[in-house]
């Protein structure tokens, strides 16, 4: 398959499964925001297709949950966030002598691309609704950094393990 229809194809599915992910489980937040498990299939992605597609649907698919489920206000802070949010997850991955992601950093990136959605979202909602709509969210966005972790890091290994992130993956 070309290169460039493959690299279409990949992204295409990856800002739908995002989309999908983030819009069918939505817990509402104290002030405004939700709970999603969209971020599990940021990092999965970012793990499987690496940092530009991990981007193009952390940012993308988590805007069109945003906009598709009312909540348009979030989503140009949601692609800027998400989309850095599987770019740092991708870039901070790293690979081992043979190639294989390592555990630890497979780990470390998904606390640190976590604890970055808590930031942004918390800036973003300081400068647009003030501190008393931005701080209630914090706890809601760390669960959800956290749970998404613990979710995503088991499958992104076991993808591993299979081969599949070698075989798939379009930025070595």
């Amino acid at each position: 398959m070309n290169k460039k229809i493959k690299n279409i194809v990949y992204t295409s599915l990856a800002v739908a499964l995002v989309t999908v992910a983030t819009m069918i489980i939505r817990i509402p937040s104290p002030k405004m925001g939700y709970i999603n498990f969209g971020d599990i299939m940021i990092f999965i992605t970012a793990a499987i297709l690496g940092r530009r597609i991990g981007f193009v649907a952390g940012g993308l698919g988590s805007a069109i949950a945003d906009i598709l489920g009312g909540y348009f206000i979030y989503s140009p802070a949601t692609f800027i966030i998400k989309g850095l949010e599987g770019l740092i997850f991708a870039v901070l991955i790293k690979k081992d002598v043979d190639g294989n992601l390592r555990s630890t950093s497979i780990v470390i990136a998904s606390i640190v691309a976590g604890m970055w959605m808590v930031l942004g979202y918390f800036i973003y909602e300081y400068f647009m609704f003030g501190i008393g709509n931005a701080y209630p969210n914090v706890p809601a966005n760390m669960i959800q950094a956290g749970v998404s972790a613990a979710a995503a890091i088991p499958i992104v290994i076991a993808a591993q393990k299979t081969g599949i992130t070698l075989k798939l993956r379009i930025d070595r």
